[in-house]
């Protein structure tokens, strides 16, 4: 992986990208009518787990095309939000979409293993149902990225698949035992605060972590 923080010549590109952006033109609809109420349910659990004070400094991580980061711009208009996605083609529907709903969510493109922020720069960081597309090494390096960009004491909310998986599907569709490990958390410095096992949709189990990075 580059250096933490260093911009590489050649963009990052995950194997995966391709076939997300098939999908930007049911991503959306598929989320907010095939989902429905329970992931409409979902969003708001990872937004009611942050317990905003509405001013923080927020970065949406795998934002994809921005439903997160814009539910959050809506509701808590005096924090500052941004979101960061590998695809061009997500981060051009979350522009639209925030110029439609005049909501100022600053959009980049650019990798969860190779964030373009500087140390320390997020009171928050967020995360969603995005590490099952990463490999065991990049699920590592996204959380040393996002404890690097986060201040001290700075807080770290996600929701991933799980909470274990038990056969051998389950295991490759999750790349491991879990979708985001434990030990990726305190090994990165995070002292868990908060875990427990919820619904996304479609009855597809999550689990909700709040970490907290420890002071240096």
């Amino acid at each position: 992986f580059p250096k933490a923080g260093v911009m590489s010549e050649k963009p990052y590109r995950h194997r995966f990208t391709d076939l997300t952006d098939a999908l930007i033109p049911m991503y959306n609809w598929g989320f907010r009518v095939l989902g429905g109420r329970g992931h409409e349910a979902f969003r708001q659990r990872i937004i009611d787990l942050a317990g905003l004070s509405g001013d923080e400094h927020l970065l949406d991580a795998g934002c994809g095309t921005g439903l997160m980061a814009l539910r959050i711009a809506a509701q808590h208009p005096g924090c500052t939000v941004q979101g960061i996605d590998l695809s061009p083609k997500m981060i051009a529907v979350a522009r639209q979409d925030a110029e439609e709903q005049g909501l100022a969510v600053d959009f980049r493109v650019g990798s969860i293993v190779e964030m373009p922020y500087p140390d320390g720069a997020f009171d928050m960081v967020l995360t969603n149902i995005m590490y099952h597309h990463l490999d065991l090494a990049e699920k590592q390096q996204a959380v040393v990225e996002i404890a690097r960009v986060l201040k001290p004491g700075g807080r770290y909310v996600s929701a991933e698949f799980g909470p274990r998986a038990k056969t051998a599907l389950q295991r490759r569709l999750a790349k491991g035992e879990y979708t985001l490990y434990p030990s990726h958390l305190t090994g990165a410095g995070f002292t868990i605060a908060h875990e427990e096992v919820g619904v996304m949709a479609w009855r597809r189990k999550v689990v909700h972590w709040v970490a907290v990075k420890q002071a240096q």
